[in-house]
């Protein structure tokens, strides 16, 4: 969040979930509407008889009140759709506000700063003075988030105006002509004006006023055409890019309103049925334009669906939502949106001269991550977000049938190996259950605190070890199940009765599992480094600078998964690792294990390419878990040996399953 200009200095904060004082403001609104109106009509009406008047008067009094009071909710709700909040520990969707930036001041300023930036967005860009754009741009940037401005500036200008100030202010700096060059002097501010405006486009979406309301539909209605006006006959220009190509390069950041998002998507993804199958005709291309839409990255933006699977990224329950709706495919079946992006969209080559682009493909494995795990990408999951849906377990369970069936999918496209090896720290239980030989008791080994995500065994060897080929993939993969193993053996072990075995029964049992998931991996990557004829040259230390970065958010959410169903969501909000087995093993996969203390640490994971380093790693790493679970000498010396079966029993799994391909 921006600093409020020090009107924060006694750090005066509140908590905010923005649903539900959306839905706070909604009711407020209707109802002081509704009691103004009554109110005042049943004091026209007993006036004559001289009835009511002091106790009517106290009612208006109250709807005035709350009708002043709505502004100050409004204002708290588009501050907390900041994404740079600070989330609350352990409450879903509650994020941290400053309450300096909430007063009556504070919004008439922000409604003049909407006013001035208005009378410049509906300026023609070309008509702009250099100090000009540079006030438009830090009056989007200063004001983005501050009610009412974004309703006001967005609402005001309408949605084809809105497209039409991005489409012509993103070329200000091609030139006029053939070997002519570009006077625009603020063509490198062009990528800031790009994020500041979408951040005020998507801040607005989150308003129902009636502007916005229009404007919404407008959108979307307006997405399958040209966005520019005809101009005068015959020869008038009523071209340009269609709306879709537009509003998703105004969706690269930003909270877009869901709804909105999942409306908007549905009527995207027909247009780009549409299209692509057109592009297959002789003289049709597809998505394109001849002018310049995007100014952030390393794609032109001709491709729609990039833009919005990034605002889907930001917004997770709208990402659910659509990914596992229906539209008709081929031979009019109905088919997911999850289905026709991943496994049937040719997704076109958008990228910039001179610089390679998966930027489509890439953003919509973010958007996954948020669909499947109910968070964005990169953040810490809350002890509601490991709560699974229906939608977001089956749509997990889609993701690996696709995968299982037609490794090539995600081989194809290796980058997206981090995002899945992401999502799967979040089913780790499912994961460990479909490869778990109990079918009567397996979900008491292995339980989940909401729904369970349905897996066949060979599905899910197929599936871990084609993730794990790529070194991401399998970086992700090989900690968050190791984390998630010390987690479950300590919970395990502080709770004997979980499972209908003895303690030491089921530390064995875990210990062997955990041995036979990183044989399937390991041999992955090792699968991998034979077939790019790679040398087995020791790892250097740059993969734990890596892990460092990604491991606090994923170890987190994996230990708070094992441990939830044993503690509760009060106790195990994803974070404060320290002293636990998890945080234990995680330290040890990177820094080493002490030993006894009178040698040198030992690493483990040095060497990924040999699948012998690799089970001495599995196996010494799991012995350390079950010490550090436990603290029992014994049960850590059995570990080893069930971990070593595990891992040994891996090959056959492979092979049965073909997942080695």
């Amino acid at each position: 969040m921006r600093p409020d200009d020090g009107g924060s200095s006694k750090g005066v904060f509140s908590g905010v979930d923005p649903d539900k004082l959306k839905g706070t403001i909604d009711s407020v609104r209707r109802d002081q509407e509704t009691l103004q109106d009554r109110a005042s009509y049943y004091k026209a009406q007993l006036a004559y008889y001289g009835l009511g008047g002091q106790e009517l008067s106290d009612v208006l009094r109250v709807a005035s009140w709350a009708q002043d009071e709505l502004p100050m909710l409004k204002r708290r709700y588009h501050l907390a759709l900041n994404m740079d909040n600070v989330p609350y520990a352990g409450f879903k969707g509650m994020v941290q506000i400053n309450e300096a930036q909430v007063s009556r001041a504070a919004n008439a300023a922000a409604a003049k700063a909407a006013k001035r930036a208005t009378e410049l967005g509906k300026k023609d860009p070309e008509d702009l003075s250099p100090e000009e754009f540079d006030e438009l741009n830090e009056l989007l940037a200063q004001n983005y988030d501050e009610y009412p401005f974004a309703e006001k500036v967005v609402g005001a200008l309408g949605a084809r105006k809105t497209l039409q100030l991005w489409e012509k202010m993103s070329n200000l700096d091609r030139p006029a002509g053939y070997g002519e060059t570009s006077d625009f002097a603020r063509a490198g501010d062009l990528d800031e004006m790009q994020k500041n405006l979408s951040l005020t486009v998507a801040s607005a979406t989150n308003s129902d006023s009636p502007a916005m309301q229009k404007w919404k539909k407008d959108m979307i209605a307006i997405g399958d055409k040209p966005i520019r006006d005809p101009g005068p006959a015959p020869h008038g220009d009523s071209g340009g890019p269609e709306g879709f190509i537009v509003t998703s390069n105004l969706m690269r950041y930003g909270d877009y309103d869901d709804k909105f998002l999942v409306d908007y998507g549905k009527a995207l993804v027909k247009e780009d049925k549409r299209v692509l199958e057109g592009a297959d005709q002789p003289y049709a291309s597809g998505w394109g334009t001849t002018g310049t839409v995007n100014h952030l990255g390393n794609d032109e933006g001709n491709d729609p669906l990039t833009g919005y699977m990034k605002a889907l990224a930001n917004s997770p329950a709208a990402a659910t939502g659509f990914f596992t709706a229906q539209q008709k495919g081929d031979g009019g079946k109905a088919e997911t949106n999850f289905k026709y992006l991943f496994e049937d969209r040719t997704w076109p080559d958008d990228s910039k001269p001179g610089k390679e682009s998966v930027t489509g493909l890439n953003s919509m494995g973010l958007a996954l991550e948020a669909a499947t795990t109910g968070h964005r990408p990169g953040e810490q999951a809350t002890a509601e977000d490991i709560k699974h849906s229906k939608q977001q377990a089956e749509l997990f369970s889609a993701l690996v049938t696709s995968v299982s069936k037609d490794q090539d999918r995600l081989l194809d496209h290796a980058f997206l190996s981090d995002s899945f090896a992401n999502i799967s720290a979040e089913y780790m239980p499912d994961l460990q259950r479909s490869l778990d030989g109990d079918i009567m008791y397996g979900e008491k080994l292995y339980p989940t605190p909401a729904a369970t995500a349905k897996i066949d065994t060979y599905d899910a060897a197929r599936f871990l070890h084609a993730v794990s080929r790529n070194k991401e993939g399998y970086d992700r993969l090989n900690v968050s199940q190791h984390v998630y193993a010390a987690a479950l053996m300590e919970a395990q072990a502080k709770h004997p009765d979980a499972y209908p075995q003895p303690t030491d029964a089921t530390i064995d049992k875990i210990a062997y599992e955990t041995g036979l998931f990183q044989g399937v991996i390991g041999d992955g990557q090792r699968f991998q480094a034979d077939k790019n004829d790679a040398d087995a040259n020791a790892r250097d230390g740059a993969w734990k600078e890596h892990a460092s970065l990604w491991g606090g958010s994923l170890v987190g959410s994996a230990t708070s998964i094992a441990m939830e169903p044993f503690t509760g969501p009060a106790g195990v909000y994803a974070g404060g690792l320290a002293g636990t087995a998890a945080g234990e093993i995680f330290n040890g996969i990177l820094d080493g294990f002490d030993g006894d203390g009178s040698e040198e640490k030992e690493q483990v994971y040095k060497n990924v390419k040999r699948l012998d380093q690799i089970q001495h790693s599995a196996i010494l790493t799991t012995q350390e878990s079950v010490k550090s679970a436990t603290g029992d000498q014994a049960a850590a010396s059995r570990a080893g040996d069930e971990a070593g079966k595990g891992f040994n029993s891996a090959n056959s799994l492979i092979k049965n399953s073909s997942a080695a391909q």
